[in-house]
């Protein structure tokens, strides 16, 4: 006597039409850092509605992540950092407030096969300014950066809109504030001290001709140093061994 046992499996059959079948999606996480990035926010859509969204810990970067999506074109997006940042279209930075500490990877993917690898490589994708005031008799004043990006797309891009973020000076006279991902050289500070501006200059292009590049993948950080009378300003790129000086135009 003969004993058949049939075994069902998700997926498709020879004889069906595998468009219909879905895809199996393996995300890997193993280039994250995790000493930097404790947790990620995962967004994939599809121009059919079809969208997929969860967080994912740290302490699943070690293993494939593995996902079922439909066969079509689909965005991948990545966050990490972006918090009570986050909105229905990416990332949204209210006027007044300076941009979350953010690492993104977005990717275009073309899922129409029975699986994708894909390997997660986070970007950073802020910009830490450090400002240090110099000479003698530095009076508290309120440094403001004024610019016109003001997030990101849900693929990753910067969005267009009014921004400005403001710091006081400590006692050291120095503040840091955090930028999104420039387009242009439009960047502008101002410089306050609670009277009406005082100062009023084209940050944006000093830092362009100092050979920065916004559209690099991982941002570097800036430092200012800004001599009190205004006359000069020299910047410091983090990772870089040259000091740029320049004589200020106002």
């Amino acid at each position: 006597m003969s004993v058949f046992s049939l075994i069902v499996c998700a997926g498709c059959s020879v004889k069906e039409d595998r468009t219909l079948c879905p895809c199996r999606l393996v995300l890997d996480f193993s280039e994250v850092d995790t000493a930097v990035i404790r947790s990620v926010d995962l967004d994939v859509t599809a121009p059919d509605g079809f969208v997929f969204a969860e967080n994912v810990e740290a302490s699943r970067f070690y293993e494939d992540y593995v996902a079922t999506v439909p066969r079509q074109e689909l965005q991948l997006s990545v966050w990490s950092g972006r918090g009570a940042f986050a909105s229905d279209d990416g990332l949204s930075i209210p006027y007044g407030n300076g941009a979350p500490p953010v690492y993104i990877h977005s990717a275009l993917l073309d899922a129409d096969c029975e699986q994708l690898h894909h390997t997660v490589i986070m970007r950073k994708n802020h910009c830490n300014v450090t400002i240090r005031m110099k000479g003698e008799d530095v009076d508290p004043v309120s440094i403001s950066l004024v610019g016109n990006v003001d997030g990101y797309a849900s693929d990753g891009r910067p969005t267009l809109g009014r921004f400005c973020c403001s710091s006081v000076v400590d006692v050291d006279g120095s503040c840091t504030m955090v930028l999104p991902r420039q387009v242009d050289n439009t960047l502008m500070m101002e410089l306050d001290d609670a009277s009406g501006v005082l100062k009023r200059f084209a940050i944006g292009e000093y830092i362009a001709e100092s050979g920065y590049d916004w559209a690099t993948p991982d941002l570097e950080d800036i430092t200012i140093d800004l001599d009190f009378a205004v006359t000069h300003l020299t910047l410091v790129i983090q990772g870089w061994e040259k000091e740029y000086m320049f004589d200020i135009v106002i």
